[in-house]
């Protein structure tokens, strides 16, 4: 029997629309499973216009102190947030429209599905059978609520029901993920009171020991109520208010946000009947980002870790070259760089600090530079921030954390000279311009070889010689 496609991909995504975009370029023949209904999603668009406008209102407020245009003073409200949220998702959404995506060749399905696995393994919708080569499932994440004592009764708020305009004042947010702590600063900023439980140990447990203590002072800071290892045992209404147990803690609200560890958007595709293995989390792929049916690929959040556009077009890339040849591309997440939209922003790339003591041992060096030491931080008054870079002795960079101003742009030039294994002694010869965060890497690279030098004895003896001679002869 011949097949209708060489691909069909299943999702009404970002990195489905992408995958069937690079898919065509390689001459396939696909087909984008797209659905009836559009699910409603905080997406990465929404934190990050959230974030910037909050930090610009921010920034506003703290020029007022110094009486600059008093009369033109305004506070930012969810209203203006929503708007302009909306427009800039609308404007993004044009260069991924079907009709765009039908244009390239790909062919729209506006149907939901289900795959079946006899007589052979096909994705059936409502009036015929895709048959393919491979199946790609790009279909997102959906919040997965746990089972709570009195939970359903009193009512919650998640990300796909948040409503910003219609929030009240007193908010609790329960969060296992980096969203919660990006919502937590920006419903803050906007005049929230807002407090952040953390069921786990650590805010952020995967993430640099220096930024997670840092982002931990800032939210406090900022009157933020936050705590730590706190699981949720009940909750309960009481005279019009929400109560919640956390710990050994009750907390009264007006309101409470779950934000915890999404689970795959998969309802309905009868993932059991083809033998596709599904944890609550995730669903389970290997390197080369096949599930447990070789014939069935997946990327983006529904395979667990953060949901990150540019993480799931890296593997939305990998598998369609995987589904459209042959299996033998595999992921490497080493050189991806990544951003949390805290404020300040925390952006990383490669291995923590301990990861690479455990790995490499007394074989590496650590260097770390604080952003007030540069004049563009201390122009735009944002001096709190650091830069880390964690190397091996001979240069050669095993990862970076910088949590400051612009740092989820300059993590990508890290990434790029890691994917490449550039040696920090060359950012030495970079010489950016003065008033450039940028200008950190060349301090840090500056720094890191004093270290090396002042390690090195016997050139240190030698240099010494050399020039007390010198002078001795002159």
């Amino acid at each position: 029997m011949s097949l209708d496609y060489d691909l069909v991909i299943i999702g009404d995504t970002l990195e489905a629309s992408y995958a069937a975009l690079k898919a065509v370029k390689l001459k396939a023949r696909v087909a984008l499973v797209l659905g009836k209904t559009e699910t409603n999603t905080y997406t990465e668009i929404d934190r990050f216009t959230f974030n910037y406008l909050t930090c610009f209102d921010k920034n506003w407020q703290n020029l007022t102190q110094w009486e600059l245009n008093n009369d033109f003073v305004t506070h930012l409200n969810s209203y203006q947030i929503k708007t302009w949220t909306t427009q800039v998702k609308q404007d993004i959404k044009e260069y991924y429209s079907p009709a765009i995506l039908a244009a390239a060749g790909i062919d729209i399905i506006m149907e939901s599905g289900e795959f079946c696995r006899l007589p052979q393994l096909g994705f059936v919708i409502k009036n015929r059978t895709l048959r393919s080569r491979n199946y790609l499932l790009a279909m997102g994440s959906i919040s997965s609520i746990p089972k709570i004592q009195g939970l359903s009764e009193v009512g919650y708020l998640t990300l796909e029901t948040l409503d910003l305009e219609k929030l009240l004042n007193d908010l609790i947010i329960v969060s296992q993920t980096p969203i919660g702590i990006e919502l937590a600063q920006s419903l803050n900023q906007i005049g929230k009171k807002v407090t952040l439980v953390v069921e786990d140990s650590s805010i952020l447990p995967q993430e640099d020991a220096d930024a997670i203590q840092l982002i931990q002072a800032q939210l406090e800071a900022e009157g933020i109520k936050l705590l730590v290892n706190c699981p949720i045992s009940q909750v309960r209404k009481i005279e019009n208010k929400k109560w919640l147990q956390a710990g050994n803690e009750a907390l009264e609200t007006d309101e409470i946000i779950f934000i915890t560890k999404p689970s795959p958007n998969i309802q309905g595709l009868n993932l059991d009947g083809v033998k596709v293995q599904v944890q609550p989390h995730q669903i389970i792929v290997n390197d080369k980002l096949q599930t447990t049916n070789p014939q069935i690929y997946a990327c983006g959040s529904i395979i667990g870790g953060y949901s990150l556009s540019n993480l799931a077009k890296y593997e939305a890339n990998i598998a369609v070259k995987n589904a459209i040849f042959s299996p033998i591309f595999q992921v490497n997440y080493h050189p991806l760089p990544w951003h949390i939209f805290t404020q300040p922003i925390l952006s990383r790339v490669g291995l923590t600090e301990t990861q690479a003591r455990q790995s490499y041992g007394d074989d590496i060096i650590v260097i770390k530079q604080n952003y007030k030491t540069l004049a563009k931080a201390q122009i735009l008054d944002e001096t709190t921030g650091f830069c880390k870079i964690i190397t091996r002795r001979n240069g050669i960079m095993l990862g970076g954390h910088i949590i400051g101003n612009n740092s989820d742009e300059l993590i990508n030039i890290i990434a790029l000279a890691i994917k490449n294994n550039i040696k920090i002694q060359q950012f030495s010869q970079l010489f950016p311009s003065y008033t450039t965060i940028s200008e950190i890497l060349f301090q840090i690279s500056e720094n890191w070889q004093d270290k090396k030098f002042q390690e090195n004895k016997s050139l240190n003896n030698w240099l010494e010689t050399l020039l007390f001679w010198r002078r001795k002869w002159n």
